[in-house]
């Protein structure tokens, strides 16, 4: 499965819910997550989507880690049936 078909899916999950899904675009800062996830109650993430079975670059990883640090969550989608699973932590709390 191709990257771009699971961010649709990710997107219209999100503005399904009432959300926002914004794409992650920094000139400044190479490696930040492809998405901002925003849901109603202020719940919030940042997701890193890929093709199934690849894992995020290395600088990817260390972007993640540091928002991690900071405290705010972040996921790596990979597959379609993540993102219900992604969507309820996000809400968790």
């Amino acid at each position: 499965m191709l990257e771009k078909e699971i961010e649709k899916s990710l997107v219209k999950r999100v503005k399904g819910l009432g959300g926002i899904c914004l794409k992650l675009v920094s000139p400044s800062m190479a490696g930040l997550p492809d998405r901002m996830v925003f849901l109603p109650e202020s719940h919030f993430a940042f997701v890193e989507l890929k093709a199934k079975g690849k894992k995020p670059r290395p600088l990817q990883m260390k972007r993640i880690d540091d928002f991690r640090k900071l405290g705010f969550k972040c996921f790596v989608i990979d597959d379609k049936e993540q993102i219900g699973g992604v969507i309820d932590e996000i809400c968790s709390t």
